[in-house]
């Protein structure tokens, strides 16, 4: 690391896969306005953009320190006489304010996030209001740094092998693609006959459904094989690992005429490519983690907190939003070559 250069750290709790998402458009402002910067990124807990994400990060961030306390971080990086910032991820204001009263007199520039942002003000700074989605909440404070606007991409690159993979699965059925999701942690999973119901429903009206297996609870995919058998399953029989196989679902994502599945990390990563989603939601505040699509249905759970179930939202429910979504007809990018 060149000790004169400037030093910018990000740091937050943890990034799940919808976390890591959101990050990259305010990773790549800070990229394109600091490009002679150090960047350092940090966090309390585990992080996707050192996972699966890591190849779309790599190029944006010089050092990850995942599961690392700030304050190592900062013994770790910040050096006498440089010039530091510091852009906190974690909510909390409480939290935010401790954080800024133990680096006065350090050197280091505090830019919290959104709403304890105003522990940062300095005069002549412009008041903005506190953008709703967690995404624009993050580019903010970047554009906040830079004093001035800077580009929002939050798309990612498909390569050219997964296209390719993913226009062997679908071989010479032409159908309209339906990609179906189930996999989650917590409340979030669907249940066996809501997939089975949906799949057959899908498949009857003139659909290729291909369910995706991903970690986590859910239908397992020899319970569905019994229940939908005209339903193709894609998942660990490939034989790919995490990023592979992540890039086969972007792929994927790309050709499909919508994406069916729970608010989480599978509905952000397919909104980097722009597919149509039907998103069902337990209880998230979808002003801030709504996909990043410009084409979004959101059938809501029935019930909602600790005890609210993706599983027990109707299938005639998501049917009905995903026909809705499919009437529509549009899309956000054109098919690829």
């Amino acid at each position: 690391m060149d000790s004169t250069a400037p030093l910018l750290i990000f740091y937050a709790r943890n990034d799940a896969l919808g976390d890591g998402l959101l990050r990259l458009p305010a990773l790549r402002a800070a990229r394109t306005a600091f490009p002679q910067s150090h960047i350092v990124y940090g966090t309390m807990g585990n992080s996707s953009l050192t996972g699966v994400l890591r190849k779309h990060a790599a190029l944006l961030i010089d050092d990850f320190r995942p599961v690392t306390p700030l304050s190592a971080v900062l013994a770790e990086f910040k050096t006498r006489g440089a010039q530091t910032t510091l852009v906190d991820f974690r909510t909390g204001v409480p939290g935010l304010l401790v954080t800024g009263l133990q680096l006065i007199g350090r050197g280091v520039r505090y830019e919290p996030n959104f709403a304890g942002y105003m522990l940062s003000w300095r005069p002549g700074v412009r008041w903005t209001l506190r953008p709703e989605h967690n995404a624009w909440r993050y580019h903010r404070l970047v554009e906040r740094l830079a004093g001035r606007h800077l580009p929002f991409d939050h798309r990612l690159d498909v390569p050219q092998a997964a296209r390719a993979l993913a226009r062997q699965l679908r071989g010479a059925d032409q159908r309209p693609l339906i990609l179906l999701g189930g996999n989650a942690k917590g409340n979030k999973f669907m249940g066996d006959a809501q997939v089975a119901a949906v799949a057959g429903n899908l498949i009857d009206a003139g659909y290729r459904v291909l369910y995706l297996v991903t970690p986590g609870r859910g239908p397992s995919p020899q319970t569905l094989a019994a229940k939908e058998a005209r339903l193709q399953l894609v998942g660990p029989e490939l034989g790919l690992d995490a990023e592979a196989f992540g890039d086969l679902l972007l792929a994927l994502g790309e050709m499909a005429a919508a994406y069916v599945g729970m608010e989480g990390g599978l509905g952000h990563l397919f909104a980097t490519v722009m597919t149509p989603t039907v998103i069902i939601n337990n209880g998230a505040n979808m002003e801030r983690w709504r996909p990043l699509s410009n084409t979004v249905e959101v059938v809501t759970a029935p019930r909602r907190g600790r005890s609210a179930k993706v599983s027990d939202t109707p299938a005639e429910a998501i049917i009905e939003a995903t026909h809705r979504l499919l009437a529509a007809s549009r899309r956000d990018h054109a098919l690829p070559r």
